[in-house]
């Protein structure tokens, strides 16, 4: 495992530099052990933060660059109508933002769950004691499971977010 050769310090700078504060990186990689991969499952994390970050700031300015350059109605007909009707860039973009996080949200905490939640209705009328569940691992360099999941992955992003 590649990431076990770095010292503890290296992991902070990197997780630092995922854009995490200093003492939110270092509790979470204190969490690290032979179960569980804390570095890898922020690497993995740091593009969908990176993400959700766009959804606040940058959509406006997308928004914006659009409206000056004739394009909005082509581009996103649906926010073109609501701000037609009245509707403030900001709150288009907060809107976009919250539903975005609450998919990815859903989608992490399905990825990070280590017992598999089965939260829909239909699993209420299935023996799931036959099926096999889905888990997020860490990998070698040459493809093979290291055998470490990842941590828990729900209510971490967007990084800006986590305060010391």
């Amino acid at each position: 495992m590649k990431d076990k050769e770095m010292t503890f310090e290296e992991k902070l700078t990197v997780m630092e530099k995922f854009g995490l504060q200093k003492e939110w990186a270092r509790w979470e990689l204190k969490q690290e052990n032979e179960y569980f991969a804390v570095l890898p499952s922020f690497r993995f994390l740091k593009p969908i933060s990176d993400h959700l970050e766009f959804h606040r700031g940058g959509f406006a300015d997308m928004i914006k660059k659009y409206q000056e350059q004739g394009e909005l109605d082509e581009r996103f007909p649906e926010v073109s109508a609501l701000i037609k009707e009245g509707a403030s860039i900001e709150s288009i973009e907060k809107f976009a933002f919250e539903r975005v996080q609450e998919a990815v949200e859903c989608i992490l905490y399905q990825l990070g769950d280590q017992e598999c939640a089965e939260c829909a209705d239909v699993f209420d009328e299935i023996d799931c004691s036959k099926i096999k569940k889905m888990r997020l691992m860490e990998i070698n360099d040459d493809g093979t499971p290291t055998g470490r999941r990842a941590v828990e992955l729900h209510g971490k992003i967007p990084f800006s977010d986590m305060e010391d």
